[in-house]
């Protein structure tokens, strides 16, 4: 699995599901399944107060 692909399961998790225990869910699955040096952006998200706001942020700033 790859950042990118981690980062689709996490943005589909909030479209599909739309709750922050389905998004802190699908971050902790696909942060242990990176390698150690990608993990850290998935973690903050699986352990914010507020993971959805975090997911829009991220939204915001992908790459075309």
């Amino acid at each position: 699995m790859t950042l990118s692909d981690a980062i689709l399961i996490v943005l589909l998790a909030d479209r599909i599901h739309g709750t922050d225990a389905a998004i802190r869910s699908a971050a902790t699955r696909c942060a242990k399944q990176l390698p150690r040096s990608q993990r850290d952006m998935l973690f903050k998200i699986g352990n914010s107060a507020a993971p959805r706001e975090l997911v829009g942020h991220l939204c915001q700033f992908l790459p075309d």
